[in-house]
């Protein structure tokens, strides 16, 4: 597959040594471990950016939730040679929040990324919008220990989670790098946007 005109790894890539899908299974356990209090997704600074970010080489970013009324601008400080792994949109099902079976809970998640348009990224100034449309991932199914105060709004303990979304994953950053994406349903309805300025170490 022909990869975009931005720093970006082929969909059909393993960068790290993992698919996409794979990353993506990682992203939630990062992001869902995280209570609300402190989590990244309503952070609008960037102050919580670092939070569990144990990886060596892969830096999680991370959307905004669809309720938050304004974009954030975020500012991070980074390690050189770090790649970055972050959704331009995505969707978590949880069992019994978003079915009682694994059908039930994939068919919702395909759902509403099958209804996503206006799939847009830019770094540096370049804005790319032709093409994202395949840089799409359904995670494995995954179980994790969800915590109390969690972000999906569930009762803390184990459930089981599957995810669908568009991806992007960066090859490593050498400089400073200004980083943003929007989405949105095909209706409009929700607006998916967010800015990141991540200073490179």
């Amino acid at each position: 597959m022909q990869s975009l005109p931005l720093p970006i790894f082929p969909i059909d890539s393993k960068p790290c040594g993992l698919t996409y899908s794979e990353w993506s299974t990682k992203w939630w356990q990062w992001l869902l471990s995280i209570p609300k209090s402190n989590n990244p997704a309503f952070d609008s600074t960037g102050t919580y950016a670092n939070v569990n970010q144990n990886d060596p080489n892969v830096f999680f970013l991370c959307q905004t939730i669809e309720s938050v009324a304004s974009v954030p601008n975020r500012t991070i400080t980074l390690p050189a040679n770090r790649s970055i792994f972050m959704p331009i949109i995505n969707w978590i099902s949880t069992l019994h929040k978003d079915g009682e079976t694994d059908r039930e809970m994939i068919a919702i998640a395909k759902e509403r990324m099958d209804v996503v348009a206006n799939l847009e990224v830019t770094i540096n100034g370049t804005t790319i919008k032709e093409g994202l449309e395949k840089y799409r991932a359904r995670s494995p199914f995954f179980d994790i220990i969800l915590p109390e105060d969690n972000i999906v709004e569930v009762p803390a303990g184990p459930t089981r989670c599957v995810s669908d979304g568009y991806w992007i994953f960066l090859e490593p950053l050498k400089k400073d790098t200004k980083l943003s994406s929007f989405s949105s349903c095909s209706s409009g309805v929700t607006k998916i946007r967010v800015s990141y300025d991540l200073n490179i170490l």
